[in-house]
C-alpha cells in the first residue's frame, strides 16, 4: 500500500500540474486517452496502458449495480466511462447527463468522497476550441445506465514477489492474484 500510495500521489500531482499547464498549451493530443497517457508517462512506476486497459481493474459498475469492488478508489486511479447516463439532484435542481457516448470518457481521479460516492476527476475538455484539461465531478450512485470502470495504474511488476508477500497475514487470495499478473 505504501508504494501504491506514492505512485497514485505522483499520478495525481502530475495530473494537477497538467491541468494548470493546459491553459497555456495542448496536453497530449487533446483527447481523453491522450491526456491520461501524457500524465502516466511522467510517472516512472506507473503501469503501461492502452486504450483497452488502464491498469488493474479495482471497481466496475454497470447501471446501478456495482459488479466489482476490489479496493477503494484513490487519487491517481484512472476512471473510464462508456455510454453513461447519470440522473440525480445537485442541490434542489435535478440533472441529467450523458458521458462517454461514442468514445469512452477517461480521466484521472483527483478526489473521491466515499460518503456521497462522488468522484472528482481531471479529464480532457472536448468542447470545440477549448482543448484544455478540466476538473469534473460525477456521483457514481446517479448512474442509471452505461459502464464505469476504475483501474489502478500501479505497476506491480517491479515488486520482488517473495519478499513483498512473505510475512503478510491473510494474504492467500492477494498472493494468488499477484502471481497471475
Amino acid at each position: 500500500m505504501e508504494v501504491w500510495g506514492r505512485v497514485g500521489a505522483q499520478v495525481c500531482e502530475v495530473a494537477t500540474a497538467l491541468h494548470d499547464k493546459s491553459k497555456r498549451a495542448l496536453i497530449g493530443d487533446g483527447t481523453y486517452h491522450g491526456f491520461v497517457t501524457a500524465a502516466l508517462k511522467e510517472v516512472p512506476n506507473a503501469a503501461s496502458i492502452s486504450p483497452e486497459s488502464y491498469g488493474y481493474l479495482i471497481y466496475q459498475q454497470s447501471g446501478g449495480a456495482v459488479q466489482k469492488r476490489a479496493s477503494d478508489i484513490l487519487p491517481g486511479d484512472v476512471l473510464w466511462m462508456q455510454d453513461a447516463k447519470l440522473k440525480g439532484h445537485k442541490g434542489i435542481h435535478s440533472y441529467q447527463q450523458s458521458v462517454g457516448v461514442g468514445d469512452p470518457l477517461v480521466g484521472i481521479v483527483n478526489e473521491f468522497e466515499a460518503k456521497k460516492f462522488k468522484v472528482r476527476i481531471f479529464q480532457a475538455n472536448q468542447h470545440v476550441g477549448q482543448q484544455t484539461v478540466e476538473s469534473v465531478s460525477y456521483r457514481l450512485e446517479d448512474l442509471k445506465s452505461g459502464l464505469v470502470k476504475v483501474s489502478s495504474c500501479h505497476n506491480f511488476s517491479f515488486f520482488p514477489y517473495s519478499s513483498f508477500l512473505e510475512g503478510v497475514p491473510y494474504i492467500g487470495s492477494l498472493k494468488e492474484w499477484l502471481m497471475q499478473i
